[in-house]
């Protein structure tokens, strides 16, 4: 440190002395440090999870000495953990070993070479008992770089006292709304249309339950076609109908929520913590809580849902893959997964966990969560996937605005903008 009014020559012996001093200081502290000793794995990602550190422990305990993974923190939102782990990583920081991942982002990654491709080996330890969709978040060009950690999948929730059959389709959620507002009954369906990536994740519901696709097999080229534009139609007419919230364009998953938990909504899309915090927020209200599958875009047609989740990855950068690798396995494994899923209501990605009696007791929608699961969609794999999503919510907002013809055109020219890298901001 300078200090003011001396010279460079005239502190050399000072300084000297201050930095022999603080060696010796370092050494010291480091002799009585009770930090861990021999491999340490860094974890980035995951880590701050509600029980997540009890998880740690008991894989560091099983290792034996092994290793000893050590959970860092990461900003709470998905686009400040990103940001992170990108400058570290475009840096070549060899201080990271596993990276926990939003399931969006392995194409990415992926290309830039920041993170490891699994050995044959690997893929078949990673991926046994494991649900396909999830696997698939985790492979880019075929070949396969994450392990699924957890997955999620949104659900429809509604009021049984309102609502004693559940809805099949939009459209039929929409006429059940309309008789219950005509009653001057609570009415409302929640949906998550804020320009944030949950709206992202609807836009892409509806346009693959049509059978569309934004953007084609090597996402070279944007895919938007009539099913988009039926897509939008849908969607506009949702949020022109008088049965959404009127915040519906700020609408995110916690404004959803707290209009079903204050009486609101009759019918809420939404993920499956639901349940859980609603015996918290209201309990009053559980007993007339229900569930049912998404709604469908077509009579007679599964629903469609579009994958939550995260991957964990080993960093091309760590010095320890194999000893990263399997401490991602003992933190997924089948008993921690099904612990995770309990304390931190984190869905599993293993079908066996589904089975255990632990799991329909914290999750009776469990079955219905599965089935989705197994059909579950992807969203847009590409290593340009963050433009993509801010092109989606930004073209489509606020909702009420669409015009199905010229905003599916105007779709298709700034997904080519966003591939090629023009103008977007990531």
């Amino acid at each position: 440190m300078r200090i003011p009014g001396r010279t460079g020559a005239s502190r050399r012996p000072r300084r000297w002395a201050s930095l022999v001093g603080a060696a010796a200081l370092m050494t010291s502290l480091a002799a009585c440090s009770s930090g861990p000793e021999g491999i340490v794995i860094n974890l980035y990602g995951g880590a701050s999870q509600t029980g997540f550190d009890q998880i740690i422990a008991q894989c560091n305990e099983q290792a034996a000495g092994r290793y000893t993974i050590v959970g860092n923190l990461l900003p709470s939102d998905a686009d400040g953990q990103r940001d992170q782990l990108v400058r570290r990583l475009a840096a070549q920081d060899a201080g990271m070993d596993i990276l926990g991942m939003d399931v969006t982002w392995t194409a990415e990654f992926a290309e830039a070479g920041w993170i490891r491709e699994l050995n044959p080996q690997q893929v078949a330890a990673a991926n046994q008992d494991i649900l396909q969709p999830p696997i698939d978040t985790a492979v880019w060009k075929g070949r396969q770089y994450g392990i699924p950690k957890h997955t999620n999948v949104q659900l429809l929730w509604y009021r049984k006292d309102l609502v004693p059959t559940p809805p099949k389709t939009f459209d039929e959620m929409m006429q059940m709304a309309q008789q219950l507002k005509d009653q001057g009954k609570p009415y409302e369906i929640g949906f998550t249309a804020a320009q944030y990536e949950g709206y992202v994740v609807n836009i892409n519901n509806l346009v693959k339950g049509y059978g569309g696709r934004i953007v084609n097999d090597d996402s070279t080229a944007p895919a938007v076609d009539d099913k988009t534009m039926q897509a939008l139609t849908l969607l506009h007419k949702l949020a022109t109908s008088g049965l959404t919230s009127p915040s519906l364009s700020n609408a995110q998953e916690p404004e959803v929520f707290a209009d079903l938990q204050n009486g609101r909504s009759a019918f809420s899309l939404n993920w499956p913590y639901v349940l859980a915090s609603m015996k918290e927020a209201n309990p009053a209200l559980v007993p007339d809580l229900g569930y049912a599958p998404f709604p469908s875009v077509k009579p007679g047609e599964p629903p469609t849902t579009t994958l939550g989740g995260m991957n964990f990855a080993i960093s091309s950068y760590s010095r320890h893959p194999d000893e990263a690798f399997d401490a991602v396995m003992c933190m997924r494994s089948p008993e921690h997964q099904l612990q995770h899923a309990i304390n931190a209501g984190e869905p599993p990605t293993n079908r066996t966990v589904y089975d255990q009696p632990e799991m329909k007791d914290a999750y009776p929608m469990s079955e219905v969560m599965l089935t989705e699961l197994q059909s579950a969609v992807t969203r847009p794999i590409s290593p340009v996937y963050q433009n993509i999503s801010t092109v989606l919510s930004t073209t489509l907002s606020p909702p009420a605005a669409i015009d199905p013809q010229t905003s599916t055109d105007e779709l298709r020219s700034s997904i080519q903008d966003a591939i090629e890298g023009k103008g977007i901001l990531p």
